[in-house]
């Protein structure tokens, strides 16, 4: 996995599966998996809140990349 050779990652998800992604993550031996978590739905969504959720995307990725 990327993560494991250095290389700067994170997981993007939703705040309501944070727990399963911090468990699966301890099961691949990588605890400290940065995770990039938006506000859940995802789909079924106005475009308006698809941009939205996409700035917030950007944002979370950011900041769990530079400082992983």
């Amino acid at each position: 996995m990327l993560e494991q050779r250095g290389v700067p990652t994170a997981t993007m998800g939703t705040f309501e599966f944070e727990q399963l992604a911090k468990l699966e993550a301890k099961n691949r031996g990588i605890e400290a998996l940065p995770l990039a978590l938006i506000p859940h739905p995802l789909g079924g969504i106005h475009d308006d809140e698809v941009v939205r959720k996409a700035d917030l995307a950007l944002e979370a990725v950011l900041k769990a990349v530079l400082t992983s």
